[in-house]
């Protein structure tokens, strides 16, 4: 297929309505979107006194457990709590009921865990085996809480729904408690280091406490304990069913404040939790949101009329291609994973600044490479080949560092990468180096 007619099989963002509007350059995909087992691998495993039993095919298990003891050996405080229930050729015939049962009750007997993950994947969703009816005849035998969470690839087209299906299940851990006041959750935030975010420092230095982090600093006590936090706030919207569950369970608030570029979006969440906590931040937000337009100013000259291909980044994908195209930048192609919540509003704010750009689905980057020199963007934001997009003129950006923080330090490191890196980029290409800015 020519490269104009490969571009015409998409979509602009003013014909995205529903996700099934997203289309992919190619039938094959590569390299492919991740399953929802990753999703699970990404969350439980920080998980203090959790023990996930992955219940697959051997190349399911294999891979997780190969991803955990990686993450493990590169991130200071995790530990491998991932087991792993192989099934053969008769499990997939017979069933595996009985087995699976005699696993769960010696895994509570030699490791102690306060919490067991029972983790489906395809081929058991495939065959039908019934885990709720075995969680329902075991659980009287073991010391530790079971729950379940289920992740056929068959039915969804990412891990996303990995990460929301852990995080929901972790309610069924919770208990009533006394709530204190000033006490919050974050919900959703997968980093190391929220007490060094803008937002914690903020609330912290008001006498603010943490209860816990979910999920990346947490232990299944905390768990049990974290509706005695006063407020919720929702750091990442895979978390925003937890929310609503434990609001409905427990009567514990929440605020939606994700890592937002566009300024006046995380003013109003300030706002938002300042209200909640019963504080009065007036004048700090005014303050920050001060210097967050200063920075935007300085930037704003140096991007204004530069073009982009969005890839991926930790964040909101078109809520990111929204704040960029109010800079004055160009959008040409943004890759997206589905539509998310109030997607429909950012989708809106493109139109809005005057651009209609292509969209395509994401993790599907061997046909798109055929069309950087079509399309010749100044900026490709996300993970590629450096040499590649060196040798096509166009500067890399990886924003994986971003994801660790919240509130206006999110709009202002990502304008002061994308300046960065522009300049390293013809400095290094007038010196025959190469260069991918990553933070």
């Amino acid at each position: 297929m020519a490269e104009f007619q490969i571009l015409e099989s998409l979509n602009r963002v003013s014909k995205i309505n529903t996700a099934k509007d997203i289309k992919q350059l190619s039938h094959a995909q590569f390299p492919g979107t991740h399953c929802p087992l990753f999703g699970v691998a990404l969350t439980a495993g920080y998980i203090n006194g959790l023990f996930a039993l992955v219940v697959g095919t051997d190349e399911c298990s294999y891979y997780t457990k190969s991803f955990i003891i990686d993450r493990k050996n590169g991130t200071e405080g995790l530990s491998d709590n991932f087991l792993s229930f192989a099934v053969n050729q008769d499990d997939v015939v017979f069933g595996c009921h009985d087995k699976l049962q005699e696993t769960v009750i010696k895994i509570d007997q030699q490791y102690r865990p306060k919490a067991i993950l029972l983790v489906t994947t395809c081929i058991l969703e495939v065959i039908g085996e019934d885990l709720k009816a075995l969680i329902y005849s075991v659980k009287e035998k073991v010391q530790a809480k079971l729950v379940l969470v289920k992740t056929e690839h068959f039915k969804c087209n990412s891990h996303i729904p990995g990460i929301e299906r852990t995080l929901e299940a972790l309610v069924q851990l919770m208990e009533e408690q006394p709530v204190k006041e000033r006490t919050i959750n974050l919900l959703g935030h997968r980093y190391n280091g929220a007490e060094e975010t803008e937002l914690v420092k903020l609330l912290q230095s008001r006498g603010v406490q943490i209860h816990t982090v979910l999920p990346s600093r947490c232990s299944i006590d905390l768990i049990k304990t974290s509706p005695s936090a006063a407020l919720n706030i929702v750091t990442d919207f895979t978390a925003l069913t937890l929310a609503e569950k434990i609001e409905k369970k427990f009567g514990t608030p929440y605020v939606y404040f994700d890592k937002y570029l566009n300024l006046s979006r995380i003013e109003q969440g300030y706002l938002a939790v300042a209200e909640k906590l019963g504080l009065n931040l007036s004048s700090e937000i005014k303050h920050m949101k001060e210097q967050a337009v200063k920075a935007q100013e300085k930037y704003q000259a140096l991007l204004k009329g530069k073009s982009f291909i969005y890839a991926n980044t930790p964040l909101l994908a078109f809520e990111f291609c929204g704040f960029l195209t109010g800079l004055g930048m160009k959008p040409i192609l943004i890759q997206a994973r589905d539509l998310y919540v109030n997607d429909d509003r950012y989708l809106q704010e493109i139109l809005e600044f005057g651009q209609d750009p292509y969209v395509s689905r994401i993790a599907n980057i061997a046909p798109l490479q055929a069309l950087y020199g079509q399309l010749s963007p100044d900026f490709y934001i996300g993970h590629e080949n450096p040499m590649l997009l060196m040798e096509k003129g166009i500067v890399q950006v990886v924003l994986d560092g971003v994801a660790k923080k919240l509130g206006f330090e999110v709009p202002v490191l990502v304008m002061k990468t994308l300046a960065d890196s522009l300049y390293k980029f013809k400095f290094m290409a007038e010196g025959g180096g190469h260069h991918a800015a990553v933070v």
